[in-house]
């Protein structure tokens, strides 16, 4: 009897090793990506999430787009759609005016709606002339078409309110002199900070602007040139748990199976005792990586010169 209960101590030893092992890094695969027809414009930039799923921001300009399948706004537009973690379409929406359209970031507010910023061009203005002065003489009575200065580039800076339910609830503006692309939106103690990039006679500079929960933009101010290093290791917070994401160059504590034969990007789910529950790999640079709970993790890619989209329900 008691030589067999030895047995079973040195079986249950054998099997611990074994679980812990059975943890592999998985290549993610099918990404969500805006890629339709080749050159199209389309494009994903941007992601935010909430208990729903992922909402996705970029441009389209074909009418082509599954992401996005309502009807065109005129050029090119922006647009968010929100999809569930098994990246079913839950609602869609397109942002923008009769003129091209960008839209390129995007934050929660405390309330749950999405902020998106973009940019457009300023609407035609038109000077009529005056008919009736005596200092015109217009013997033939031409009808003289009103005279339009033409629109400028993507001179305006735009922002969407957006409800948790896909209801457009705002949009707001501020008139720059030069070609903006607004690059990042954060949610701060009171309203946004927007970062964009400002080019105006072939000089490209960058600058934040505030922007409150009513809409009004303030405080522009210019952003000087910081080199900023990342880090090697970046920890998100995942419930209970951590998720750790991070350029793997050889082996991966916790995964003795895994040895990387070039630098590869990954991203682990751990315990706070350090034990690996579930691991994935990426073809492609990992730019952002948000978890909520009940979804999972939504990976931001860019490979190959687009943004693609992973959603990893193992990582919830």
């Amino acid at each position: 009897m008691k030589f067999r209960f030895v047995i079973a101590l040195i079986s249950l030893s054998l099997i611990t090793p074994t679980a812990s092992a059975a943890i592999k890094v998985v290549t993610s695969k099918s990404p969500i990506t805006a890629i339709s027809p080749a050159g199209s414009g389309d494009q994903i930039f941007d992601i935010a999430i909430n208990s729903s799923g992922v909402a996705i921001v970029g441009t389209v300009e074909t009418g082509a787009l599954e992401l996005t399948p309502t009807p065109t706004l005129g050029g090119s537009d922006g647009f968010i759609s929100l999809i569930d973690k098994s990246k079913v379409r839950i609602w869609d929406l397109r942002l923008g005016t009769g003129n091209d359209d960008i839209a390129t970031a995007v934050a929660r507010d405390k309330s749950g709606n999405f902020w998106v910023v973009g940019s457009t061009s300023k609407p035609l203005e038109q000077t009529a002339v005056n008919s009736a002065d005596p200092t015109i003489i217009n013997l033939d009575n031409v009808l003289v078409d009103p005279v339009s200065t033409p629109a400028n580039a993507l001179t305006r800076l735009l922002a969407w309110k957006v409800s948790p339910s896909g209801q457009l609830l705002g949009t707001y503006f501020y008139d720059a002199d030069g070609v903006i692309v607004p690059t990042q939106i954060t949610l701060k103690l009171s309203g946004f900070s927007v970062v964009s990039e400002l080019t105006k006679e072939a000089v490209t500079s960058k600058f934040q602007i505030d922007l409150d929960a009513t809409g009004i933009f303030t405080n522009l101010a210019d952003l000087k040139p910081i080199a900023t290093k990342a880090p090697a290791i970046t920890t998100i917070k995942a419930g209970a748990n951590n998720l750790k994401s991070f350029i793997s160059k050889t082996t991966i504590i916790g995964i003795p199976s895994w040895r990387a034969k070039a630098p590869t990007p990954v991203l682990i789910k751990y315990t706070k005792n350090g034990k690996a529950l579930a691991a994935n790999s990426f073809s492609g640079k990992v730019t952002k990586v948000l978890w909520q709970s009940g979804v999972g993790a939504a990976v931001l890619v860019e490979a190959k010169g687009e943004l693609e989209l992973h959603i990893l329900s193992n990582m919830a």
